[in-house]
């Protein structure tokens, strides 16, 4: 009897002593989840990109503004109308306006300077024809005529008046009109043969390549150094309209010159002149033929 009890009893206490351990491991899990809700997680190492926050998107810069495209610089051009190249004129036949036309030989030289002096202080304007050995050695005068206004024509690169080879003329002439652009960025179609000279194979030459040969109307002979008095009195007393009066800006000393000039200028104005350059009065020539022509056909 009393073993059959100690076997139930030790059956309960085996049974209370398992149920306990169970209680109490079950108590314990409990209470491990309560403090530790969350288990970490390692870190990732290379997290797949769609773990990463997304990159900013950089925007690149506006492009500047592309400039609209400059058509290119057109160079000065010094030009008779179409009916006068390959010509040779003394004056022009103007009806309608009182104009005359100052012109220059010989230069650029430091003279030319003081000559555009009087012309800026009365606002008036001439042509000057140039010697390609001086454009070379005064580039700047030059383009200082041509910057004031005033016209600037071909009058060789040597100043030869005697008889030329064809090749020779090409050179003083062609040489001339190179220096023209480089010091000014003009190109010119006025001639003045030096000396006046039209049979020695310059004008020739320049006829040949559509100059129009400009000699001239007045001749005070300032080259020869007049007084200033004198050249003033042969220009004034031989003005009329269209005339082309030739006056020197080189080859010496031109204070008389200067000095003439600062006399006609006003004195022409006085009596209703205006100064032209020489493209200027063949342009209006050509001009005041037109409505003639235009009126005979109505």
């Amino acid at each position: 009897m009393s073993r059959k009890f100690n076997k139930k009893s030790l059956t309960k206490t085996v049974i209370l002593i398992g149920l306990s351990l169970t209680i109490s491991l079950l108590w314990s899990n409990r209470k491990t989840a309560k403090s530790n809700p969350l288990i970490p997680i390692a870190p990732v190492e290379n997290p797949p990109p769609n773990l990463l926050k997304p990159p900013k998107v950089k925007i690149p810069p506006s492009p500047p503004a592309t400039p609209s495209p400059q058509p290119p610089e057109q160079p000065l051009v010094f030009a008779p109308p179409a009916q006068f190249r390959s010509q040779i004129v003394y004056k022009a036949s103007i009806h309608n306006s009182k104009v005359i036309a100052l012109t220059f030989d010989d230069g650029p030289t430091p003279e030319t300077l003081k000559i555009l002096e009087v012309l800026h202080k009365h606002q008036v304007v001439g042509t000057f024809f140039c010697l390609g050995a001086n454009l070379r050695q005064y580039p700047e005068i030059a383009k200082r005529v041509v910057q004031a206004g005033n016209a600037i024509g071909n009058h060789t690169w040597h100043h030869y008046s005697h008889n030329v080879t064809a090749k020779t003329a090409s050179n003083e002439i062609d040489n001339t009109a190179v220096h023209i652009y480089r010091s000014t960025r003009a190109k010119s179609f006025l001639f003045r043969p030096p000396g006046g000279r039209l049979n020695n194979g310059l004008a020739n030459y320049a006829k040949k390549k559509n100059y129009v040969v400009v000699m001239w109307s007045i001749d005070p002979k300032d080259f020869l150094q007049p007084s200033a008095a004198a050249i003033a009195r042969s220009v004034l007393s031989q003005a009329s309209t269209g005339a082309i009066v030739l006056l020197h800006d080189g080859g010496g000393n031109r204070q008389q010159t200067v000095e003439a000039l600062s006399a006609i200028i006003p004195k022409l104005k006085q009596q209703g002149y205006r100064f032209v350059t020489v493209p200027q009065l063949l342009q209006m020539q050509a001009a005041q033929k037109q409505p003639i022509v235009d009126r005979k056909s109505q």
